[in-house]
């Protein structure tokens, strides 16, 4: 590898940030005590054409200070004169990278584009969570709206102001603490950015029962609005008791034969919703009871419960199951490097600041409260907002 010198002085901060870059990469360097006025200080300045500190050389070869020595990695050209093997292919240099297609990421989209930020959207799809639904009756302007007709015009927004979009693709790693963000792809492929919003979302909890993993995708399901419809003239059961596994139910009261409501503790969803459920005489529901293990070889086959007061294990023969008992934050990429609480959420404060420079969070992965499709909205736009302020206060 070609030397590195940096000339730096005690008291400089650039000189600390430049110093650690290359630590935190593995590079080893020669550190050469400069005070301004000096014998050493008038040498740097013949070899590098400038008295300002830091001052970096590679290979005798002067390349500037902090600020260049971050460019010329997010450019791909440091590891080139390095003689460093690169990590996959390097793309241009963002203001912002937006991890999510959900509302929350689509609404920072918005807003960093029309800040005239250089902005790309990296997602596995588009809608997050709220395509797990069928309708919607509560965002403002919208007495009643279906999820997919919300979606579209959420994107057409989007598209509307041409964000750069990267769909189909996940995030396989972060590196996120540099004054430049790495967002690594799952093709092996790097983007560089100076800032990076986090709207991953949230997942669906599993039951964690035996049968479930083993038989996912062959009767276990966790999305009723996906799936449903192929549960048509069959039994199935739905584990939960909150508003989204009485939707279930409601969705598989038009198609099913018979559905088995399995909740651990008494319904609490919306009033309008159990009302519903307990009006069906197709739903038969088990309060206090809870799913000891799902039965079936190439498909489900029944499920085994438990009453939580007496003990007793029934046998329900159904050939399906809608599991929606909540949802987990998809903030794993993140849990060494940001603060998070005991169910994974990434803190933020009231800007969407992470505690990381130049690393925002928004909608459900954090640790807001009111996972709605409006209160993640309006924290995508304020996650954006925040980003262009933190870009516009830069050195």
């Amino acid at each position: 590898m070609p030397s590195v010198t940096i000339y730096s002085t005690d008291g400089c901060p650039f000189c600390v940030k430049a110093k650690s870059f290359l630590a935190e990469r593995g590079i080893s360097f020669e550190e050469i005590d400069v005070q301004p006025g000096s014998k050493v200080w008038k040498e740097m300045k013949e070899k590098t054409g400038s008295g300002s500190l830091p001052q970096i050389l590679i290979a005798d070869e002067p390349v500037g200070g902090y600020s260049d020595l971050v460019h010329l990695e997010a450019i791909g050209e440091l590891s080139q004169r390095l003689g460093l093997a690169e990590q996959g292919e390097v793309g241009p240099l963002y203001d912002v990278i937006i991890i999510g297609g959900g509302p929350a990421g689509l609404s920072a989209a918005i807003y960093t584009t029309r800040k005239v930020l250089k902005t790309l959207l990296v997602s596995k799809d588009i809608g997050g969570q709220v395509a797990l639904t069928y309708d919607v009756d509560n965002y403002l302007g919208f007495s009643h709206i279906e999820t997919a007709d919300l979606i579209a015009r959420f994107d057409e927004h989007v598209q509307k102001y041409g964000v750069e979009e990267l769909v189909g693709v996940e995030v396989k790693a972060l590196g996120l603490t540099g004054k430049i963000k790495k967002v690594i792809t799952s093709d092996g492929k790097t983007y560089f950015a100076k800032t990076v919003i986090i709207a991953t979302g949230k997942y669906p909890r599993p039951l964690n029962v035996p049968g479930e993993k083993e038989l996912i995708g062959m009767g276990v399901t966790y999305c009723s609005t996906c799936d449903a419809p192929l549960f048509a003239d069959l039994d199935v059961a739905v584990a939960g008791g909150g508003n989204s596994a009485l939707e279930a139910v409601i969705d598989l009261i038009k198609v099913a034969r018979k559905v088995y409501m399995v909740s651990l503790r008494p319904l609490r969803g919306d009033q309008i919703l159990q009302d519903k459920v307990m009006s069906s005489p197709k739903v038969e529901i088990f309060i206090g009871h809870k799913i000891l293990r799902i039965v079936g070889e190439s498909g489900v086959e029944a499920i085994e419960v438990a009453s939580l007061k007496t003990g007793e294990v029934k046998r329900l023969d159904v050939q399906g199951i809608i599991i929606e008992i909540g949802l987990l934050p998809n903030s794993g990429l993140v849990l060494d490097t940001l603060e998070t609480n005991r169910i994974g959420e990434i803190v933020i404060d009231s800007r969407c600041r992470t505690g990381v420079a130049g690393v925002f969070a928004c909608g459900d992965v954090t640790d807001v409260p009111f996972k709605q499709v409006i209160v993640a909205a309006g924290e995508g736009a304020k996650a954006a907002l925040s980003a262009y302020d933190y870009l516009i206060t830069q050195r």
